[in-house]
Parts: structure tokens; C-alpha cells; sequence
């Protein structure tokens, strides 16, 4: 594969990766997604890639569920960044708690 055909490859995959139900979720829950994917494993198709929250540090791993077929890439949280997905950014709960912390210390 030429190097022109593979950056288009992995630009669409990452824009596959952005417009992923996982992707979105994470994004929803706080975490600061939007710059630097990480591709993390490639054959002619990318089926492996992290990005790192810019807020809290976590990395989260996303994989092709499509990469051995060919087809169209099919991005979903691996297995071990699902078991941490469903919390909320540890960044945005600090911000959330200062800012009640400050609206109560302004109520008194």
C-alpha cells in the first residue's frame, strides 16, 4: 500500500473512531478526546488505536471490529478501557466540586 492511500485510510478510520457510539459516550461523560489518536497496531488496515483524555490522562484503546475482514472500520472500546468508561471524568468531577464548593461559600 502506498503511503498516499494509507493516510487516507487512516484519516477516515479516525473519523470512523470520532463518530463511534463509544467515542461519543466518553466524549459525553467529560472527557477531552478531540486531539491525537494514537495508532497503535496496523496491517493495511488500522485496527488498533488509543487516544488520551487532555483533562484526566486516561488513555483509552479502541479497536476495529472490523480490521480482519476488510471491511468498514467499526470502532468500539477494547474490553479493558470498557470496564472505565462509564465514569465520569476525574477532572470535571473536581471542576463540578469546586463550583458547588464555591456557590455554597457564596450562600453563607
Amino acid at each position: 500500500m502506498d503511503i498516499d492511500r494509507w493516510r487516507m485510510e487512516f484519516t477516515e478510520a479516525r473519523q470512523r473512531l470520532f463518530a463511534s457510539i463509544d467515542f461519543v459516550s466518553l466524549h459525553s461523560r467529560g472527557h477531552h478526546l478531540e486531539d491525537g489518536v494514537v495508532l497503535t497496531s496496523v496491517s493495511d488496515v488500522p485496527f488498533e488505536m488509543s487516544i488520551k483524555c487532555h483533562e484526566c490522562g486516561v488513555v483509552w484503546w479502541f479497536e476495529n471490529m472490523a480490521w480482519s475482514t476488510g471491511g468498514i472500520a467499526e470502532w468500539r472500546l477494547s474490553d479493558s478501557s470498557r470496564e472505565a468508561s462509564g465514569s465520569i471524568c476525574a477532572a470535571m468531577n473536581c471542576e463540578v466540586g469546586a463550583w458547588v464548593c464555591q456557590l455554597g461559600s457564596k450562600q453563607n
